[in-house]
């Protein structure tokens, strides 16, 4: 039976059968705080994660990111279309992620830095969540050396099951469509692996060194 075929008999069921349940999804954190602050919760378990946490502001925030590039010693930073920032104090190559990677395999590989904005922090796990859409490639928080995450403060939620809703949220609001992303990321710290005769290295698959700017 072919895809369209199995769709097909999906919706027709869906028309004559109106009384399927669809019961509100009931979730209990297991996990106990180790702070009352949601805040200073994720920033605890990020930090445990090997990710390099700065609390900045708004107004401070290219100041924050201008000093981060500095202890990177970054040559070229790749950054997403939807990170509005001008970093006029930047000694780096500034790069759009504009083109494809077909197009610009080589020049992307090359790149030692990314910047991109997360959509929200989970609080009781210690991770950032992502979005893959046109403004956002997913290949920028895997391809670099370093990269900075972005986060907003309020867009910090307690569990998973928030993230997922938060990030469901916004990609229906970014695009007025139901049709949600290609790809949702979490992301706990650097990369490391542990494949190769049982040591731990960072970088294998993805940066080496991750910030996380809360601010």
């Amino acid at each position: 039976m072919s895809k369209s075929e199995i769709l097909g008999r999906v919706r027709d069921s869906l028309k004559n059968n109106t009384h399927i349940p669809s019961p509100k999804v009931h979730y209990a954190n297991p996990m106990n705080y180790t702070h009352a602050e949601l805040l200073e919760e994720y920033k605890l378990n990020q930090t445990n994660n090997k990710a390099i946490v700065r609390e900045s502001s708004v107004d401070s925030l290219e100041s924050t990111i201008e000093q981060i590039l500095k202890e990177v010693q970054a040559k070229q930073v790749l950054y997403n279309t939807d990170v509005k920032l001008e970093l006029i104090g930047v000694e780096s190559k500034l790069i759009p992620y504009t083109q494809s990677v077909d197009l610009a395999r080589e020049e992307l590989f090359g790149i030692d830095t990314s910047i991109v904005e997360a959509r929200c922090g989970v609080a009781n796990l210690g991770i950032v969540g992502l979005s893959a859409n046109p403004s956002a490639p997913r290949l920028s928080s895997l391809i670099t050396n370093n990269c900075i995450y972005l986060l907003k403060k309020e867009t910090i939620v307690e569990n998973l099951y928030a993230g997922i809703e938060s990030i469901k949220a916004y990609e229906r609001e970014r695009s007025g469509k139901e049709i949600l992303p290609t790809n949702i990321i979490f992301v706990a710290g650097p990369s490391r692996t542990a494949d190769i005769e049982l040591q731990t290295v960072f970088g294998v698959h993805g940066p080496r060194v991750v910030y996380v700017v809360v601010y």
